[in-house]
């Protein structure tokens, strides 16, 4: 069943009719055109096989589209109000213009969580602050094109919500470098634009599986080459001898034929190969806490 959907692209080949342009009947959902039909609003025009549209009556089309699907809103407007690439879009701007905040899906938490061991300097637009949660705290960055952090900090991100959250019992981890440890839950492409539009080093803390090296090869790698890298302990053989060979052969049909572009990787590869097993990044939290 076609979904009936009002959409900004709709609406962008409505205001070309209004214009007084003629379109290809292909570039409306038949369930929009029916209803225009019906409303004496749209002449088909056929021309052999093909047919096209126009409109019969531009102000009481435009009457019905406002009246239906933009709320009352100019269609221009609302393509502005409305379009997903407009990152400063807000419930209260529909609420006034539209009368309504559910007319579109709005992304009310854009970002991704942040924390890290120790105090760090870091800037929010103009301002600067420090940075430092306490256990059991972690912050939200919702504006990440305003956020910035210097230049010598290692951005850890960090797979597991368990990691994520008990990170001063794996700070021995990463004791030679400062680091600001990230997560990608909500899971969205917030994370990695922002690494794209910053120079700090990137290091991938995942579980030691096939999967978890395929996500940090198609979601992380693939856009930021050598400046990322997937964290590999000194003794990843040890606990892989002793891992999870049933989450080995889970993930083998997919990813047995894996050969990672980042050729940092390979021997890690062959590695898990070998012994048939994976290991999960919980095994790395502490009992003793790091400070």
């Amino acid at each position: 069943m076609e979904q009936k959907k009002f959409t900004p692209s709709i609406c962008r080949k409505v205001l070309r009719l209004i214009q007084g342009e003629t379109l290809p009947s292909s570039l409306f959902p038949r369930w929009f055109a029916d209803e225009l039909k019906e409303e004496g609003l749209l002449s088909v025009i056929t021309h052999g096989s093909r047919n096209s549209y126009r409109l019969l009556n531009v102000e009481a089309s435009i009457r019905y589209v406002k009246n239906k699907y933009t709320g009352g809103a100019e269609l221009s407007r609302w393509i502005e109000l409305t379009d997903g690439h407009n990152p400063d879009l807000d419930r209260s701007a529909l609420v006034n213009e539209t009368g309504d905040s559910k007319l579109v899906r709005v992304r009310t938490f854009r970002g991704f969580l942040v924390n890290c061991c120790e105090p760090l300097e870091v800037t929010m637009g103009e301002k600067s602050f420090t940075l430092s949660p306490l256990e059991g705290m972690a912050f939200f960055v919702q504006e990440p094109e305003k956020f910035r952090i210097p230049s010598d900090v290692l951005v850890v991100g960090v797979e597991n919500g368990d990691n994520f959250r008990l990170l001063h019992r794996q700070r021995h981890l990463f004791k030679a470098r400062k680091v600001l440890l990230v997560s990608r839950y909500p899971q969205s492409d917030d994370l990695r634009n922002w690494l794209l539009s910053v120079p700090n080093d990137y290091l991938h803390f995942g579980d030691f599986d096939l999967a978890g090296i395929h996500i940090y090869l198609t979601e992380f790698y693939k856009y930021l080459g050598n400046r990322a890298s997937f964290f590999v302990p000194d003794d990843i053989e040890i606990k892989l001898k002793n891992g999870n060979a049933t989450l080995y052969d889970r993930q083998y049909a997919r990813f047995c034929h894996l050969v990672p572009e980042d050729v940092r990787l390979i021997p890690l590869v062959e590695m898990i190969h070998h012994y048939h097993r994976v290991y999960e990044q919980e095994g790395y939290i502490s009992s003793i806490v790091f400070r």
